[in-house]
């Protein structure tokens, strides 16, 4: 069956023509800032002809010919994560508090994490996993580079695990593998590869997975289910299945907008088709298990040994682990036996040959008063690795350029030796100021 004609499941030939219109239209751009590291005010400023998202605080459309955001060395500095516009809606509308015990079933590679750990302020608990561990590093090093501290990356199989997490999230997303229609604008590849028998097949696999998320969804939790396919059978038909085998779920009725489309076997669901939302394209429904709980939440005893450090970083609050040889900040404690880790909350150093060598990550997540600040020259040689004078206590300092931390340097009679990771390092580029 082709594209087109497997679309009338659900829509007229008007609503088709017009969305095939849109997916042949221009890429829109979107990017969503990180307040901690740059106000908006100071945003705006740099970048003057950026155009706020209509729903998503701290979110901005821009022209890419304008503005080359992702070769920007604001971008290594973690000050705005690049997003589709609609596929932030599943964080804006899954609204995460402070206290709350998130899972991302599917994360990679992270978006939806970054914009939830932003709305929950660095407080609380995120679980983001995905099946392949490429990708899993991938969504590791967004986490690094955005300086949260919330976090924790895994890379599971849920499905064999997921009766040791019965209850045990009160907010899930479940971003679930697609057929990628809503990437046909990107990706000519995406276009090629879609074929109808892969939408069958990629329903029944997200059947599977919306029934594990179900399952680990505490009481009065809620779950969020998105895709980015234009299909009913990857959408309304894995909610609906839901329903008949769990017919007391609750399909939460959103906000509505002339920009959303809803099918009406399933009015709460929300289509983001770019012919009517200024987006790439998305499909979102919250469910909510009816009931309450009580999470529980607790710090672990952590390393003694390491006390010392942790205090110094104003992480004594939280649970501070050691991992094959390197120390980690999470915000509560997780068992992790069953989890296969690659990042426990915030890196914070590495243990080389018993000395402390503090890590990348740990300079994003602090703030600027803990920084030495620099001038746009000296930060300009940071950023190409280079060293450079620089007033100081001698040892391991975090440096940093606009209020927003860069990374580390070691001091040594005055000379700063540069520690900005290599893959990082760059040798064209344009600081703002």
């Amino acid at each position: 069956m082709e594209f087109k004609e497997h679309l009338k499941r659900y829509l007229s030939d008007e609503q088709i023509e017009d969305l095939l219109n849109a997916m042949d239209g221009e890429t829109v751009h979107c990017l969503l800032l990180n307040a901690k590291k740059m106000s908006d005010d100071k945003f705006l400023s740099l970048f003057p002809n950026i155009k706020p998202h209509p729903f998503v605080k701290h979110a901005y459309y821009y022209d890419k010919d304008e503005y080359e955001f992702g070769k920007d060395p604001l971008y290594d500095m973690g000050v705005y994560s690049i997003q589709d516009a609609s596929s932030m809606m599943v964080a804006y509308f899954l609204d995460a508090k402070e206290g709350d015990r998130v899972l991302d079933l599917c994360a990679a590679p992270g978006g939806k994490t970054i914009g939830t750990a932003l709305s929950m302020r660095d407080k609380g608990l995120i679980i983001s996993n995905d099946l392949s561990y490429a990708r899993a590093k991938d969504l590791s090093q967004n986490i690094e580079r955005m300086g949260l501290g919330n976090v924790l990356v895994c890379s599971n199989d849920f499905s064999k695990i997921y009766r040791d997490y019965e209850g045990y999230f009160n907010k899930i997303i479940l971003d679930a593998p697609c057929s990628g229609s809503a990437m046909f604008r990107k990706n000519d590849l995406a276009k090629l590869d879609w074929e109808y028998e892969k939408v069958v097949t990629l329903s029944n696999v997200q059947k599977h997975l919306i029934e594990l998320a179900y399952f680990m969804l505490a009481p009065g939790g809620t779950l969020s289910y998105s895709t980015c396919s234009f299909s009913y059978e990857e959408n309304e038909d894995v909610i609906l299945a839901l329903k008949t085998n769990h017919p007391e779920a609750v399909f939460v009725k959103l906000e509505d907008d002339p920009s959303f489309y809803h099918d009406p076997s399933l009015p709460e669901g929300i289509h983001f088709f770019p012919n009517l939302f200024k987006g790439e394209g998305q499909y979102l429904c919250l469910i909510k298990k009816p009931g309450e709980s009580d999470l529980s939440h607790y710090i672990g005893k952590g390393v003694k040994q390491y006390d010392s450090f942790f205090a110094s970083f104003g992480l004594t609050n939280r649970d501070n682990e050691i991992f094959h040889d390197a120390g980690y900040s999470l915000t509560e404690k997780v068992e992790t036996k069953k989890l296969n880790l690659l990042r426990y909350g915030v890196h914070c150093f590495d243990i080389k040959e018993k000395r402390i060598e503090p890590a990348h990550h740990l300079s994003h997540f602090v703030t600027k008063d803990k920084t030495i600040a620099l001038s746009k020259e000296e930060a300009e040689k940071y950023i190409r690795g280079e060293a450079f004078p620089l007033k100081g206590e001698d040892g391991f300092q975090i440096v940093s350029y606009l209020d927003i931390p860069l990374g580390f340097v070691k001091i040594v009679h005055g000379l700063a030796k540069n520690h900005y990771p290599k893959g990082l390092r760059r040798q064209k580029f344009t600081l703002a100021e």
